[in-house]
């Protein structure tokens, strides 16, 4: 069970489905959790003969929900005096309820980014294993890569392929762009055909046990132009550079800018029009944000994206995105395939 760090008379009011999961490991349709020093979980009727028991041995006291009055009950009967929220997944017209309860309420959205960011060995595992699997089926579809393929079918075929060596879903939408399609970050994946002479540009994942891995790889069908080539390798570059320069405690925009500056060198910044990356785990996009806007700390234990990409519209774009976990203070990739640029034909 994931333990928050409360003081005295300090609580932590749970809603959100994936929040629950995370701190308690039991999945619930609907339920609560007040986290404190005997941390209470509550079900309605639906669910509470059928998990009550799961509930005790996992730590919690299980209870029965009967609405706010229930949570105003626990409140009172734990003397408790500040209660965080998390402000993130709550609605303005959720929070006016929670008011009622006539406790302070604080943002403790902070408190479960932080959280969450840090993996443990068990995370770290889901994580590294939904990597195993993505990188795997990238490697296989390159043979289906032909003249004349449509991007959905290599896509069905990718999520196929995850789904076949044991992944529970996707953990977002495939991306498949050929040609000028990969000069379109997020390009929804349709109909195209390849033609000869074109990228390829693939932007997948899966989940684990809940946890998500995230891969791109740009592949070339047929003979690069010299544009093509120099700006791969300056992509490259620029994703090798962030990978040997990011540490423990370096501020997510200095780590945007080890990449950026690379491309800057080529000229190429301009067509950089993304961030670096975003955290993995639970979520495809979640705590810490690898952008210039932001100066949160990189800390050992994080696992998150880094995927430079250069984007001339309609001719063609070149994105590389790994994977990777800080440890030991330094950046270690959860994948192990050569990124040099892959001719296919």
């Amino acid at each position: 069970m994931k333990k928050i760090s409360l003081k005295e008379n300090q609580a932590f009011l749970v809603f959100d489905e994936l929040t629950r999961e995370y701190l308690s490991g039991i999945s619930l349709d609907e339920g609560v959790i007040l986290n404190c020093d005997n941390p209470t979980y509550f079900a309605d009727a639906r669910y509470f003969s059928a998990v009550k028991q799961d509930m005790q041995e996992k730590g919690f006291i299980p209870k029965l929900y009967l609405g706010l009055e229930s949570i105003k009950a626990e409140l009172k009967s734990k003397h408790i005096k500040k209660l965080f929220i998390d402000f993130d997944k709550v609605t303005l017209t959720e929070y006016n309820e929670y008011k009622k309860l006539r406790v302070k309420i604080l943002d403790g959205s902070k408190i479960i980014k932080d959280l969450r960011a840090i993996k443990d060995s068990v995370e770290l595992k889901n994580i590294k294993k939904a990597c195993e699997i993505a990188q795997k089926a990238m490697q296989n579809i390159q043979k289906d890569i032909k003249l004349g393929v449509t991007e959905s079918y290599i896509k069905e075929k990718l999520e196929s392929e995850m789904i076949s060596m044991g992944a529970e879903s996707t953990s977002f939408e495939t991306i498949v762009a050929f040609g000028k399609n990969s000069a379109v970050p997020h390009h929804k994946t349709g109909e195209t055909r390849l033609e000869d002479n074109s990228v390829v540009l693939i932007d997948m994942g899966c989940k684990v046990n809940g946890y998500c891995s995230d891969i791109t790889r740009t592949f070339f069908y047929g003979e690069p132009t010299d544009k093509f080539k120099e700006c791969y390798n300056a992509v490259l570059k620029a994703n090798q550079t962030a990978i040997e320069s990011i540490t423990d405690g370096t501020e997510t925009s200095d780590a945007d800018s080890f990449a950026r500056n690379v491309l800057k060198e080529k000229g190429l910044d301009k067509f950089f029009t993304h961030s670096l990356g975003h955290g993995v785990g639970l979520e495809i996009h979640e705590f810490p944000f690898i952008s210039s806007k932001r100066n949160d700390k990189i800390q050992n234990g994080m696992v998150f994206t880094i995927e430079p990409g250069v984007y001339f519209d309609e001719e063609f774009g070149v994105r590389i995105e790994d994977t990777v976990v800080l440890t030991g203070g330094k950046v270690q990739r959860l994948f192990s395939d050569s990124k040099e640029l892959k001719i296919i034909k």
